[in-house]
């Protein structure tokens, strides 16, 4: 339970946002709180030793606490006399047994138990102790110390680890310490104080590692220097790509994340949103309920295998499975389920990506992005993958493929070069000694022309390779790997590599086909120890080959007509990209794991909060 020590009354809309000493010194503080940043104070250029001298006002949580027991001999400062009001109604002797702890041993010795007692009230509220403590905000990195004395409240409630204080006081410089600390705030007051549980606060009283404590207490792992950190690089890097684009002529636009058309065709691996307590959920099957059924029984055929026995129950499971899939097949492609009660009534989807709505967007007001979160339901590689994740996709009419990739080239190149500049703190803390070269990530891609090849000659150049050999074929036609793409930017090129020109069969339908008829204007970017971060296509404008694209694939043409209308009304070549934003954090910051960019993070049986 927080408890609030009385303060003053807030600024008015008319005074300065600034907290004044008596001789006219000010620290800059925020302009909608009653206090300064810690940015501004030790996460200046100099530590903040130019404030010296001045008063501030600073608020933060506990990171770590040292309590210095005062002395019980020698004389009191003013500072830990007792206060007119706490003396009041007691006697000369009593008031210096308060003052003096000496003298309330001696009194205690012959026999003025009652007085000692009574003057121990008042001396609790002394100095018994000093609170050394580093605070955090979470605008910096660096902690700024603060020094409370126990006269200002009782050190326990202050000094628990996840404790929130606002404290008023002196910047002093520390003299005869390590750097670590260049300033600290001495309190003379302490204006509030969110205690915590102590025995149930996590990071206190467990050693959690990052991973578990994300995994585990999402809503207090962004307390952590890292996951602050973190959320510090993906704030900076968004708000570079908005100065990106807004500079070079596109609009922001918003997309529906709800969304009844795909351009994936794979339904599998989406998000089917329903209203609860839908009718149509008992009066039809769905795909869902057919593909909890596969599950089931596939489960069934294996222990049925590992028993060896009773094969007559196999063989029947093995029909049984048959004949789900075959139904799950069936009510995919012809959308058999009754939606008629369902809050849509129709099948609808969470968005896996934006490409749609976004060239609506292009085909009306030319260059558009936008930031959006994009679902998908797979479970491979969990520290490779979100089920949600948040891109940055743009789309360009009048332009065609090279346009994309230079404009996605560009804009990556302005995220890591804006990132690397005003957030190297975080990215020095994050490097964790393991990574001192933690720029080897980024000054490859900001300093020198990034490598473009076509699919066919990444593949000639895997083909190549005698000193060391793949666990996935290398062939022409088939995808190329995590371990291929590795290969050719970690190890070949050692810098970032654009890759296009890919087969027909490895991109999306709605790629526009190159004058072969056999590859597509598509590409990737793929940069050194990530993998893929950005991929573009640009879109098939002609109606001829679009449609028979769709036919060949055997793509339903109803959900589609809307994707057809860009085509049959006004068409114009427009190519566009998508950039992943969590495998471009996963970059810069030298994690290990794609999940901890994140605190709320959605994967396979997690999702909390």
């Amino acid at each position: 339970m927080a408890s609030s020590p009385p303060s003053s009354a807030p600024f008015s809309s008319s005074e300065e946002a600034t907290t004044s000493s008596n001789d006219g010194s000010a620290v800059q503080s925020l302009k909608y709180s009653r206090r300064a940043s810690l940015r501004s104070v030790v996460g200046r250029p100099d530590g903040g030793r130019g404030l010296a001298g001045k008063r501030a006002v600073v608020g933060g949580w506990v990171k770590s606490s040292n309590t210095v027991k005062a002395k019980l001999a020698g004389p009191v400062s003013p500072a830990r006399m007792p206060t007119t009001e706490t003396t009041t109604g007691l006697t000369c002797t009593e008031v210096l047994m308060a003052r003096v702890p000496l003298i309330r041993c001696f009194a205690r010795l012959i026999g003025g138990a009652a007085d000692v007692d009574r003057a121990s009230s008042v001396s609790f509220k002394l100095a018994t102790g000093t609170a050394l403590m580093r605070i955090n905000d979470g605008s910096c990195v660096a902690d700024l110390q603060i020094v409370v004395d126990s006269s200002l409240c009782p050190l326990k409630q202050v000094t628990a680890i996840g404790a929130c204080v606002l404290v008023e006081g002196k910047i002093e410089l520390v003299e005869g310490r390590s750097q670590q600390h260049v300033v600290e705030l001495r309190v003379d007051k302490v204006l509030h104080v969110g205690t915590v549980d102590i025995d149930k606060y996590p990071p206190s009283n467990v050693e959690l590692p990052p991973p578990e404590l994300v995994k585990d207490y999402p809503q207090l792992a962004t307390r952590t220097t890292a996951m602050a950190s973190v959320a510090r690089v993906r704030s900076e890097m968004l708000h570079a790509a908005h100065a990106f684009f807004q500079t070079n002529g596109f609009f922001h636009v918003n997309t529906p994340i709800i969304t009844a058309t795909t351009v994936a065709g794979d339904r599998s691996k989406m998000f089917r949103v329903m209203r609860l307590e839908s009718k149509s959920d008992n009066r039809a099957i769905t795909p869902e309920v057919v593909r909890a059924s596969i599950k089931a029984k596939t489960k069934q055929i294996e222990a049925l295998n590992r028993s060896e026995s009773n094969k007559e129950a196999l063989e029947a499971a093995k029909l049984d499975l048959q004949r789900a899939n075959e139904l799950a097949r069936q009510l995919e492609q012809q959308g058999n389920a009754d939606f008629s009660d369902d809050f849509f009534q129709h099948p609808v989807y969470l968005s896996p990506d934006h490409t749609l709505h976004l060239e609506t967007y292009a085909c009306a007001l030319s260059s558009v992005y936008t930031f959006s979160p994009v679902f998908q339901a797979e479970s491979l590689e969990r520290h490779k993958h979100l089920a949600e994740r948040w891109t940055i996709d743009a789309e360009l009419a009048f332009a065609e493929l090279e346009d994309a990739i230079s404009c996605a080239e560009d804009c990556l190149m302005w995220l890591l070069s804006t990132v690397s500049k005003n957030c190297s703190d975080e990215l020095k803390f994050l490097s964790n000694g393991e990574n001192n070269g933690y720029f080897s990530h980024i000054e490859p891609a900001v300093s020198s022309p990034w490598e473009r090849i076509t699919y066919n000659a990444a593949v000639n150049t895997l083909l190549q390779v005698r000193e060391k050999s793949f666990k996935a074929k290398v062939e022409l036609g088939t995808p190329l790997s995590h371990e291929h793409m590795s290969y050719l930017v970690d190890d070949h090129y050692k810098k970032p590599v654009i890759i296009y020109e890919y087969p027909k069969e490895l991109k999306p339908f709605y790629a526009r086909l190159m004058e072969d008829g056999t590859k597509v204007s598509a590409f990737d970017i793929v940069v050194p120890k990530v993998g893929t971060i950005a991929y573009g296509t640009q879109k098939e404008e002609r109606m001829d080959n679009f449609t028979a694209r769709i036919d060949e694939l055997r793509l339903p043409r109803d959900h589609l007509e809307s994707y057809l209308d860009i085509r049959r009304h006004g068409t114009v070549k427009h190519s566009g990209f998508s950039i992943d934003i969590e495998r471009l954090i996963f970059l810069v910051t030298c994690l290990s794991d794609i999940r901890d960019v994140k605190p709320f993070q959605r994967t396979k049986s997690n999702a909390k909060c």
